[in-house]
């Protein structure tokens, strides 16, 4: 009778794990979808690149910022916020944040493109999410070692190493 009752006590247990396991994986807005119906999946990453931006100003290096489009303060222009991530809390309380699709997660340059959709981002859409206008400067791109002037509408590109040269 004891072996009975052993066998069952572990199937219960068995069982509350998976249910918890599957519990962790549903975030609050994927539960809610499910009840509502609504089409959720938009709010999935389908496109991740990256790019490494090195910025000089007047020949000092100015170091990319950790957390541009994640931390408000880095965070100044919001047109491009329908193609990133939202902020979202599990069942469990842990949170993730609301990231802008051209974002930074550390002070190394890379520059990330995670995206709910598959398109073409600019290095001045970047400049903007940062909050850097460069109007009236004198701006040159290298990318990979060539050189163009049309910065701001340079499309971001798997893997490149760019360096924007800033003159005041």
């Amino acid at each position: 009778m004891k072996s009975h009752t052993g066998y069952f006590v572990l199937s219960v247990l068995g069982a509350i794990i998976c249910i918890l396991f599957f519990l962790m994986s549903q975030t609050t807005s994927d539960l809610n979808a499910q009840v509502t119906g609504e089409n959720k999946t938009s709010n999935k990453i389908i496109m991740h690149i990256h790019s490494h931006l090195n910025v000089t100003v007047n020949g000092k290096l100015l170091i990319v910022p950790n957390g541009i489009g994640i931390n408000s303060t880095l965070w100044n222009d919001h047109s491009l916020d329908k193609f990133g991530t939202e902020r979202k809390t599990t069942i469990f309380g842990m949170i993730t944040p609301a990231m802008s699709p051209l974002h930074t997660h550390d002070s190394s340059g890379t520059i990330h493109v995670e995206s709910t959709e598959y398109r073409n981002y600019t290095l001045g859409q970047f400049l903007s999410i940062w909050g850097k206008p460069l109007e009236g400067s004198k701006v040159i791109l290298f990318i990979n070692g060539n050189s163009t002037e049309n910065y701001s509408n340079y499309i971001l590109k798997d893997r490149e190493k760019m360096i924007l040269k800033i003159e005041h």
